[in-house]
């Protein structure tokens, strides 16, 4: 999945890009122990970095995202439609300290 969000935003491919960054937030929940990513924002203890930092960081991914994420997915056509944009879809700060935890995690 990191691979394809790189080639989607090299690409300038927005719309993967919110799907794919949504995608990787539902699937790393196991790692730290939690069923859904909102619990993942909401309890985990960050080792690495401030945990307000962290949660602050997670919340980010866990509302904006979403929230970016799921116009993408779940809204149906309408007669006149405007796209995401790199800017909106931007949430590479964020995703970085997720996969930073992901890593700290995996290797205790």
């Amino acid at each position: 999945m990191l691979q394809e969000l790189n080639l989607a935003h090299a690409n300038n491919m927005d719309m993967a890009t919110a799907m794919l960054v949504r995608a990787i937030t539902d699937h790393v929940p196991p790692i730290f122990g939690k069923v859904k990513f909102a619990d993942v924002a909401a309890q985990h203890s960050a080792g690495s970095i401030d945990g307000r930092s962290f949660k602050g960081a997670m919340s980010n991914l866990n509302d904006s995202m979403k929230h970016v994420a799921d116009g993408i997915l779940h809204v149906h056509i309408r007669p006149t439609e405007t796209l995401p944009n790199s800017t909106q879809v931007d949430f590479s700060q964020s995703l970085d300290v997720l996969l930073a935890e992901v890593v700290r995690v995996l290797r205790v």
